[in-house]
């Protein structure tokens, strides 16, 4: 296909009409959003602290204690009812956030006799979280099972002995149930 010349091409160009906007309505919101809260906020257990603590005697024990406590100062875990938060690094600077839906496996060990324990989340994305040294263990992590997606309960065989005493203790009465504090303390606090 060839061409032509043209020797005096018009400049002039259409002109564009614009219509008026038209306002569109967002749909409905089919549930109502529910604001995020915190079950529970804190740094590592104490406990983590004891046996670097005794290592002291020896002048080796002084690097793991002073890690330890570098640990206790600078990093702080959060459960909420939406995600769970470990900040930590220098400073406690370095945040990761897991939404529960991210988990598909939880590894978890009891130490000092159940005190605290560690927490190890498998993700998705074939990543890992650990979390160590977690206060109030069996409550904190019957929390989080409460949280996670059944398949993943399903996965990491929950709830073992010592979680199906706790669970227990709970029905009976004799411990609190965990679950979230009312708006009314919330809002009191």
């Amino acid at each position: 296909m060839r061409l032509a010349y043209n020797p005096q091409p018009s400049k002039a160009r259409p002109k564009k009409s614009k219509a008026p906007k038209e306002k569109v309505k967002a749909p409905a919101p089919t549930a109502a959003l529910v604001p995020e809260q915190t079950f529970w906020e804190g740094a590592p257990s104490i406990t983590e602290t004891l046996i670097p603590g005794l290592s002291l005697f020896t002048v080796v024990g002084v690097i793991p204690f002073s890690a330890s406590l570098a640990r206790q100062a600078w990093t702080k875990y959060k459960f909420t009812n939406r995600r769970i938060e470990v900040a930590s690094g220098f400073q406690g600077k370095d945040v990761v956030q897991v939404l529960y839906r991210e988990i598909v496996d939880i590894k978890w060990l009891r130490r000092y006799g159940g005190a605290a324990g560690d927490l190890v989340f498998s993700l998705q994305d074939g990543s890992k979280l650990e979390v160590r040294s977690v206060p109030d263990f069996d409550r904190n992590l019957a929390w989080i099972m409460s949280q996670v997606e059944d398949d993943a309960r399903d996965a990491c065989d929950y709830p073992d002995g010592p979680a199906r005493e706790y669970i227990e203790k709970v029905q009976s009465g004799e411990l609190p149930r965990p679950e979230l504090p009312s708006a009314d303390a919330v809002a009191a606090a």
